[in-house]
């Protein structure tokens, strides 16, 4: 055997390795950019895309599209991660009002009431609020209110001239009297005013419903299962993950550029076969030894380690780990991130459905008392009270998906 031939196959080794590495180190969709991606760059290899388990046309682009956004807490976490950095004070407030921060990309609370629970002054708050809103894109987020958020996009444009104030100062006028009220108001003509609105109604005033509310929420899992008498039927759930084919070429009719292309090919379909064949045997060993939790809940975890899954399947313990990068499981007590199964302790938060906790909210606002309604604070600390672990902004957004008005406005109702 050659010298060069050695270093050939000992090349092809290497490179063989490196993709099973990179692969497992990918999340569902990572993995399905890579491989559109090395499609593209190599002619030997073919994507067959999976049967859809979506049960329609409007769940499989919403799907794509949970895929392709990022949360608003992550985007704005990226956005002001310098400051944050610089700790002590600036820390704590900027962590409190990302803590306050709606899904619609407003402040849920005051500045003084953020204040207030910080025990600092209000002006130091008001001081961060405007560093913050400056840090981040889109403009408007952050915004105390409608007002708000219209300013800080005008801003943006430099459009905010002395006309354009009077009507947004004015603007709430506008759904009680209509145009003839705002020009009253602002004592600007109406050719004027329209050119405002006009200049208005280009703008967002919910910025932040460009992001996910809350990734492990908001997106598909990666694997279902439901019981089947003592054990469990499993079901992997990628819709957008794709099955390599490579392109049969005669060997007489090869150049060394489609040898190396058909290489690379074959690389990368033995990579994704043994992911695949490590996130079938990982997972089914979690869910046989998690079993008691996925049907009573986080009080009935067992103490288990990620060794103990390496041991049982036969893996490497960092492939363990890659595999249960950011899976999430889907089970009849609701979704919960795979890596939270570890430990043996009751820490693992089941994340139960949209619809579930939906109703749970609806319940929750039939039985309130008009006079004292229900802040989405409060309730999601009832809704963890009952063993939904949902953030406030979740809560948020869905109470406003379901068409029910804030507590304040539901007071001024009552």
């Amino acid at each position: 055997m050659s010298l060069g031939f050695q270093l050939r196959a000992k090349q092809g080794q290497v490179f063989r390795l490196g993709q099973v590495v990179s692969v497992l180190q990918m999340s569902a969709a990572e993995l399905d950019a890579h491989l559109e991606d090395a499609a593209r760059e190599n002619p030997m290899l073919i994507l067959r895309r999976r049967p859809m388990t979506a049960s329609g046309a409007t769940d499989v682009l919403e799907m794509a599209a949970v895929a392709e956004a990022g949360s608003l807490y992550d985007h704005v976490s990226r956005a002001l991660a310098g400051l944050i950095a610089e700790g002590g004070l600036m820390e704590r407030i900027i962590t409190a009002l990302m803590e306050e921060l709606e899904p619609s990309g407003w402040l849920g609370r005051a500045t003084d009431e953020i204040a207030e629970g910080l025990g600092i002054p209000a002006r130091l708050v008001d001081a961060a609020l405007r560093v913050v809103q400056t840090r981040v894109e889109p403009a408007g987020l952050f915004a105390r209110n409608l007002e708000d958020c219209l300013r800080l996009q005008l801003e943006d444009q430099n459009a905010l001239d002395d006309d354009m104030a009077l009507v947004l100062a004015s603007l709430s006028t506008l759904e009680i009297k209509g145009i003839a009220g705002l020009v009253a108001a602002t004592g600007l003509d109406e050719e004027t005013v329209q050119d405002c609105l006009a200049r208005i109604r280009c703008l967002d005033p919910k910025p932040g419903n460009a992001f996910c509310n809350d990734p492990t929420l908001a997106r598909e899992p990666d694997v279902r299962i439901t019981p089947q008498g003592d054990g469990w039927e499993i079901e992997f759930l990628s819709a957008l993950q794709r099955d390599i084919q490579i392109v049969q070429m005669p060997r007489h009719g090869q150049t060394a550029e489609t040898r190396e292309a058909l290489a690379k090919a074959r690389a990368m379909k033995q990579a994704l076969e043994m992911r695949q064949s490590a996130l079938r045997q990982v997972v089914r060993v979690l869910v046989d030894r998690q079993g008691a939790f996925f049907r009573l809940g986080a009080a009935a975890i067992e103490p288990l380690t990620m060794s103990e899954i390496a041991q049982a399947t036969g893996f490497h313990l960092s492939t363990v780990s890659r595999v249960l990068n950011g899976l999430l499981i889907e089970g009849p007590n609701g979704i919960v991130a795979g890596r939270t199964l570890f430990g043996g302790t009751a820490s693992a938060r089941t994340m139960v459905s949209k619809p579930h906790v939906q109703a749970k909210i609806r319940a929750l606002l039939a039985k309130e008392d008009p006079k004292k309604p229900l802040s989405d604070r409060r309730m999601t600390a009832l809704l963890q009270a009952d063993g939904i672990a949902v953030s406030r902004r979740v809560v948020s957004s869905y109470r406003q998906e379901i068409g029910i008005s804030a507590a304040a406005k539901r007071r001024r109702q009552a």
